[in-house]
């Protein structure tokens, strides 16, 4: 029996007789093909005996046999050659030979071979290494400032067979899996000659590809690993010990089942994936892609093979759209493959969609068509895996301005690596940064006492502590004097050159000099040009970048049909292209990289840090209580909150007294947190998109405002009972100046969170101001305080969702208003003025009311974390 083969570059897929195949662009083609000229369903071959049938299937460009257009069936013999668009494509061929049998172990270059099926080809490679033992799995090193271990990507080419580092000992295709992922043909069949270790532990050592272990027993009835387990993680103890500070100590364990592996994950918190999901239990089999941080294993003919994603990856945009709900198009049709430590700036007049681009490819905001794939892998499908390999630096500051850098830094450190990590590590991870990007000089300076760049530099730091692959900045110059323009697109090239690929949203033109390509948008989301920034300005006839911006904004569609028109839309964008996705799945919620806890200490920490650092604002918030006891202070009151004699009796002056001290709780609460959420709203976006929990975040505000606020509330209560008379008997706990502390508190507290409510509404901080106003004084008048509100419909029922109105009532429940008034008819007006039920001095009526009060912060709590949670919170 004969086995007859297409062969594609590297890859080869056998077809069996009278089998039909589609060929194409296409995902839902049986052989995808990557070249630009091909239509997404360009044609379809079927095997007769040792000959292949092709049929052009109405391709734009035609399919061409032996440098033939086809116009019908044609048969094609063994050594022939089929292209698809054009000559100059790269030829798909058609080999025969004699079948090999089938072994439960076949030589590796023996295995037939399938090609990858819908995803694009991988590109490129990575330096061979050699397995050792007892050594940890290297993390990607990346400095800018180092020697280059990566081709220029002008150098490159982003499609095609890939390079031959050195001549072929045998024919040994690349081994794909159905994930996209496709290993170097060469650095496979060399590793694949040594055999998988037999016990201790195994070392990775950079992205060649290395044979770990079998899926079945061993000749011998030995198993791979301790009793055949393989344990991955960062601790020494494990099998496979993974040098990865995103990796836990113990992360996940694999057990052989004779065809591939059983996957544990141990509580990791950043994960375990198989085809990019998040996994508890799974099953690895042939083909699959097992996902630890930066590590990546797969079972390939029985074996499992492991490599390290080190950074130097393709990255593909593949017919992106987005179209808003009315029919706008913001995005149309946008195509471009960049290859690894390359650097992109997408440059464009105002609308032309740069910003939603920007969300497009980084994953935050789905396309409504096209796909994007990171090495091959499509990133919205594998979002949770491929999250923290994508830095985002977005227009806003992503730094607190009144931390250190250093502290900046080590918060987030703390919040992106996981929880079981020892402190001395993430220190050097983050001395490690501020050495690349030149701000250990400046590791004490607070950010708000550094220069622009400097700033820049370290909201750039913050993204390279998880060493992502691909980093996106959107405006990083916009501000900028030329000077720090050109520091920043220089420290840019640099990051580019220590082996990422970084994409730069800019408006300014004077340094593209430094970057390998430029992508131009018209409005609309259309690709005026896309290719070497020294022939922007010759493609457009023109002398003068504001020239062509103006050009492309006068006329959009006519600037893309003029790309596309030309000949370099077909050599410079040459990105695997498909068909439109057929359903979108919304992104799941990132996992978090530490519990619960773990992460509201640190933002805990971090917020008092905030607060601490900040001299003006902590004096205020401790003068606040002092300012509004002084105003308690002076209001006439001749008995104050003590009860008078039958003679003396006044319940307006303890009424007066009470007004001012809640709505003094209610201003301190509200005043303390309005501006939160919205001043943080770009740090917390971010943080989020890497993992950090909306209800830490939230937990931690309350936690803090809630330690504030009960300091303030008893400096306030001390200094007005130390000047006016306080109540004369408890009501429920002993106390009565214990019983009004936590009145006030809990007032206050209820603030807060209708503070933080309302600022997660707001977009601008200068909002917040009237909001604070209204507030304070709708909760002043339907508190009861200065008016009956008790039996006034509408305006009773209202008042119920106010803390003003449960802080006022137990504040007059303590003090007592309703016993001082003596029995006869001569009392009737004052009995009349406090006959409010909610008044009245009891345990119960007290403890309604602190309860309503912890009842509507919940609620509000509950309001603001849905909008913190969801997608977009901008």
């Amino acid at each position: 029996m004969t086995d007859v083969r297409i062969t594609y570059g590297e890859n080869s897929r056998r077809i069996a007789n009278n089998q039909v195949l589609t060929i194409g662009r296409g995902r839902d083609n049986d052989l995808m093909v990557t070249d630009a000229g091909a239509s997404r369903r360009h044609a379809q071959l079927r095997r007769t005996g040792e000959q292949i049938e092709v049929t052009d299937l109405g391709s734009s460009n035609g399919t061409f046999v032996n440098g033939q257009r086809i116009t019908g069936p044609v048969l094609v013999a063994p050594g022939g050659q089929i292209q698809l668009g054009g000559t100059d494509a790269q030829p798909l061929g058609v080999i025969i030979r004699a079948a090999a049998p089938q072994a439960p172990q076949q030589a590796p270059q023996q295995a037939p071979q399938q090609a990858p099926q819908r995803a694009p080809q991988q590109m490129g490679g990575a330096a061979t290494a050699t397995p050792g033992a007892r050594t940890a799995v290297p993390a990607p090193q990346q400095h800018a400032g180092s020697p280059q271990q990566h081709a220029p990507a002008a150098h490159r080419t982003p499609s095609g067979p890939l390079p031959k580092r050195r001549p072929a000992t045998a024919s040994v295709p690349q081994v794909p899996s159905h994930t996209g992922v496709v290993f170097d043909r060469y650095q496979l069949h060399e590793a694949m000659q040594a055999p998988p270790p037999g016990g201790g532990h195994t070392a990775l050592s950079g992205a060649a590809p290395q044979v770990l272990a079998p899926a079945g027993p061993q000749p011998g009835g030995q198993r791979a690993g301790m009793q055949g387990v393989l344990n991955i993680g960062r601790g020494l103890e494990n099998e496979v010990v993974v040098d990865d500070l995103l990796v836990s100590r113990h992360h996940a364990r694999l057990v052989p089942n004779g065809s591939g592996f059983d996957v544990q994950d141990l509580g990791s918190r950043n994960g375990t994936y198989i085809n990019g999901q998040r996994i508890g239990h799974g099953r690895l089999g042939e083909g699959d892609l097992l996902a630890v941080g930066h590590s990546r294993f797969t079972v390939l003919r029985g074996q499992l093979v492991a490599s390290i994603d080190e950074g130097d990856v393709n990255f593909v945009a593949n017919h992106l759209s987005f179209e808003l709900g009315s029919g706008k198009k913001l995005l149309d049709d946008i195509s471009f493959a960049l290859e690894g430590s390359s650097l992109l700036a997408v440059i464009g007049p105002s609308g032309a969609g740069k910003s939603t681009l920007l969300k497009a490819l980084t994953g935050s905001q789905q396309a409504t068509e096209g796909e994007v794939y990171y090495d091959g892998r499509d990133l919205y499908q594998n979002f949770d895996d491929l999250r923290h390999r994508i830095g985002v630096v977005p227009q806003d500051d992503v730094v607190h301005r009144q931390l250190t850098v250093k502290q900046a830094l080590r918060f987030a450190a703390e919040l992106r690596f996981p929880d079981d990590l020892d402190k001395h590590l993430r220190d050097r991870r983050v001395d490690e940064v501020m050495a690349e990007l030149d701000l250990t000089n400046h590791a004490d300076t607070r950010v708000d006492r550094l220069s622009g760049g400097q700033r820049k530099r370290t909201s750039v730091a913050l993204e390279l502590l998880t060493r992502p692959s691909l980093l996106f900045l959107d405006e990083p110059t916009s501000g900028l004097d030329p000077g720090l323009d050109k520091q920043v697109m220089q420290t840019l090239r640099g990051l580019a050159d220590g082996g990422r690929t970084v994409v730069v949203i800019t408006h300014s033109v004077a340094n593209l000099n430094v970057c390998d390509k430029v992508l131009l948008l018209a409005p609309g989301g259309k690709v005026a040009y896309f290719g070497p920034p020294d022939q922007l300005l010759p493609f457009f006839g023109l002398s003068d970048h504001a020239d062509v911006f103006t050009a492309v904004a006068r006329d959009p569609e006519g600037s893309k049909q003029r790309f596309k028109a030309s000949p370099l839309e077909a050599e410079q964008i040459e990105a695997p292209l498909s068909a439109r996705r057929p359903a979108m799945r919304p992104l799941e919620k990132p996992p978090r990289q530490q519990s619960i806890g773990s992460q509201l200490s640190t933002l805990a920490r971090r917020h008092l840090q905030v607060i601490l650092a900040d001299k003006g604002y902590t004096a205020f918030m401790l003068l606040l209580p002092v300012v509004l006891a002084v105003l308690v202070m002076v209001v006439p009151s001749k008995h104050g909150l003590a009860t008078p004699p039958p003679d003396g009796i006044n319940t307006a002056e303890p009424r007066v007294l009470l007004v001012v001290i809640i709505v003094g709780a209610l201003f301190m609460g509200t005043a303390a947190s309005i501006r939160e959420l919205v001043g943080e709203r770009a740090i917390f976006n971010r943080e989020k998109a890497v993992g950090l929990s909306p209800a830490a975040y939230l937990w931690s505000k309350l936690a803090i405002f809630g330690l504030l606020t009960l300091i303030q509330s008893i400096v306030l209560v001390l200094l007005v009972l130390a000047v006016k008379p306080g109540p004369s008997s408890a009501v429920m706990f002993g106390s009565p100046t214990v019983e009004l502390i936590l009145v006030t508190w809990l007032t206050a507290f209820s603030a807060v969170a209708l503070g933080l409510l309302m600022s997660s509404f707001v977009t601008t901080s200068e909002q917040v101001m009237p909001l604070l106003v209204v507030s304070i004084m709708t909760q002043m008048v339907l508190c009861g305080g200065l008016f009956p509100v008790d039996g006034r419909p509408g305006m009773e029922q209202l008042s119920w969702f106010t803390p003003g109105r449960w802080g006022y009532a137990a504040s007059v429940a303590v003090v007592g208003l309703q016993d001082w008034i003596p029995r006869g008819e001569q009392y009737e007006k004052w009995r009349a003025d406090v006959a409010d039920p909610l008044w009245a001095h009891s345990s119960g009526i007290y403890m309604l009311c602190l309860a309503m009060m912890l009842v509507l912060s919940a609620v509000f709590a509950a309001i603001t974390l849905r909008r913190l949670s969801r997608k977009n919170t901008d």
